[in-house]
């Protein structure tokens, strides 16, 4: 009785993640990609579009044998609301999105909050409103949440930024606001966003190497984020690139790790006085700056050809502030990777930039009630 039950749970997901990526799409077309029956395909369908999930578009041509024309099927977007946060105590924000991550309202904070109580005193009676105004608690299907630092099941684990430590975050919000709240790492949320609806969405094994400030990394198998033993995978930053690291820790959680001292644009910053986006756009015709750069890309390339090495993923995608530098050091990059390892892949920069997020808050809820996937649109 129970496997025949979860079989069904399988196959309901399954039809849901091909909706998702391939739609519109009719129900012969699930049943042949997936490989069951065009009656369990129709009971399925059915199911998901009484529950609001799944909606009937328009008609395809029929057949040269003529017959009835296929409906094609696609997520029913308005059907429901996802309440979006990003908490960190620079440039967080709150959004509203309908069912396939379009944001239907927003609210930016200007302001840098002091610790993780000043923002939650601001930013939930702010929620709290936006679910008010957005027709109550029964219109939404959940809240992303999105955090730096480590998340296990929702839970904070650490967070050196926001300056907790164990914090039951998705009971407290569950609590003040009502609806479903998952919560995860920021990284391993962009990584979905872009898994969704950006630079990865024709992978499904990838990873994304988040560089600013910080390194950070997501691990994507099977179309699913790989958290870890303890929802640690992915902390590059970590990463041993040099001997002198020997000499230069010890390096802990409340630290930059050595390949984040040795490769990110906050090291990069130190050396040129500029911002980023600065020393790209001067780089042309400045050589002090242009050999900075270059010598940057060159630690990043390190770190880069571990992972590819150890990981042999199909992509990795450079994501956060870096991606600014795509036009000037794309070529760089691949040419540099090729000579350091012979494991190979696609190297992608995001185009999504914060978006990701966004996505990624939505997507995590749409995974976590669903049990579904974000497969490869082709």
């Amino acid at each position: 009785m129970s496997r025949i039950g979860s079989t069904k749970r399988s196959n309901r997901s399954d039809v849901l993640s091909i909706i998702m990526a391939r739609q519109p799409i009719s129900r012969k077309q699930v049943a042949e990609l997936l490989g069951i029956s065009p009656a369990a395909v129709t009971n399925i369908v059915d199911e998901l579009i009484q529950s609001g999930l799944v909606m009937e578009g328009d008609f395809g041509e029929a057949s040269i044998r003529g017959g009835r024309r296929p409906i094609f099927l696609k997520i029913a977007a308005e059907s429901g609301l996802v309440l979006s946060a990003v908490f960190r105590l620079h440039n967080a924000r709150i959004a509203v999105c309908d069912l396939m991550g379009r944001v239907l309202s927003s609210q930016e904070y200007d302001q840098t909050f002091t610790d993780m109580e000043d923002l939650m005193t601001t930013m939930v009676p702010d929620m709290r409103d936006v679910i008010r105004q957005w027709g109550g608690q029964e219109k939404f299907w959940g809240a992303g949440i999105s955090v730096p630092g480590t998340v296990e099941n929702d839970r904070v684990r650490n967070s050196p930024e926001l300056g907790i430590e164990d914090y039951d975050l998705a009971g407290v919000l569950g609590q003040e606001l009502g609806i479903d709240i998952c919560v995860d790492k920021d990284v391993y949320l962009s990584a979905l966003g872009e898994n969704w609806m950006g630079a990865g969405w024709d992978y499904s094994d990838f990873v994304v190497v988040t560089i600013g400030t910080g390194i950070g990394s997501a691990i994507i198998i099977d179309n699913q984020i790989y958290h870890g033993h303890r929802g640690m995978a992915g902390e590059v930053g970590y990463l041993v690139t040099g001997s002198d690291s020997l000499t230069g820790g010890p390096y802990t959680m409340s630290e930059f790790g050595y390949f984040e001292k040795a490769a990110s644009l906050r090291t990069l910053r130190q050396q040129t006085g500029l911002s980023f986006r600065q020393t790209v756009n001067q780089s042309a015709e400045d050589e002090t700056l242009r050999q900075r750069l270059f010598q940057n890309a060159d630690q990043i390339c390190l770190g880069l050809a571990s992972i590819l090495s150890m990981l042999d993923p199909q992509a990795i995608i450079l994501h956060g502030s870096y991606a600014a530098a795509e036009e000037t050091v794309a070529e760089y990059i691949e040419k540099k990777l090729r000579y350091l390892t012979p494991v190979s892949c696609d190297i992608k920069f995001s185009r999504l930039g914060d978006q990701a997020l966004t996505y990624g808050c939505v997507g995590t809820v749409w995974q976590k009630k669903c049990q579904m996937q974000f497969l490869p649109r082709h």
